[in-house]
């Protein structure tokens, strides 16, 4: 269950206008602010910064299906608690992974918790920047550049790219539905847990409800290289300008 439990994590990680963009680039500034629009607003996005919300779904690992439910909590760009529990075997496994900072722990089943070595922290920061970045908030503000990728079908519907890329961060494409300006897919590269090699992580969303007036997607699926990863939808969500560090504490 240990690809399982990576599985998760990428996966809840996934759950959580006006940039600094070149001359050239005004089409994909367009495309953001139209996105923003849509997804509630920029003022309305960036009073928000953190949120919380249960999931529940299906992991794809070791060429087997395993059931899941949990919860995730998001703060910013670098603050993200992930509790869920995995179904193998008849068996229930409960696994807790919490980012803060520059620090970072994992709580497997019957075990201690384990402080995240080096390689472990900077890839779960990684992955939390691209979740950062996929919630579309740091796009109000500045410190992201834009580019425009072109035009793609996501779900036999055309939809917009638009390249973001930060300073010592791997880039993050966002696909966003032409018509609506929603979040419909997001690409980036992520480092497989069981190769170690990057490979590119494909997220998909879809049924969007609105919540305190942020438009948040309830399904979400996730590929890698291609593949089937994790399925899932999110049960519940509520949105907050701020989560008590306790959230954020060594489990």
């Amino acid at each position: 269950m240990r690809h399982g439990r990576h599985a998760v994590l990428a996966f809840a990680v996934v759950l959580s206008a006006a940039v600094t963009a070149r001359a050239d680039d005004a089409d994909a500034k367009a495309i953001v602010d139209k996105a923003l629009r849509a997804h509630g607003g920029a003022d309305t996005l960036a009073k928000f910064p953190a949120n919380t919300s249960k999931f529940k779904g299906t992991v794809h690992t070791m060429g087997q299906a395993f059931p899941f439910t949990g919860e995730v909590a998001t703060q910013g760009a670098d603050r993200v608690k992930v509790d869920f529990e995995a179904e193998a075997g008849g068996m229930k496994f409960r696994f807790v992974s919490v980012v803060s900072g520059d620090k970072g722990w994992i709580k497997a089943p019957n075990a201690q918790t384990k402080e995240m070595d080096k390689d472990e922290l900077a890839e779960a920061k990684e992955q939390a920047h691209a979740g950062w970045v996929e919630s579309l908030v740091p796009l109000t503000g500045k410190g992201l550049t834009l580019a425009k990728i072109g035009e793609v079908e996501v779900d036999k519907r055309p939809a917009l790219g638009v390249k973001v890329s930060g300073k010592g961060r791997r880039d993050v494409d966002l696909y966003f539905d032409k018509e609506t300006g929603l979040l419909v897919k997001a690409e980036s590269r992520v480092k497989d847990e069981g190769s170690g090699q990057e490979v590119t992580q494909e997220t998909l969303y879809g049924d969007y409800k609105d919540v305190q007036g942020v438009k948040y997607a309830m399904k979400i699926t996730v590929k890698r290289d291609g593949k089937p990863y994790v399925e899932g939808e999110v049960t519940d969500v509520e949105v907050a300008e701020k989560l008590d560090d306790g959230v954020f504490a060594k489990p």
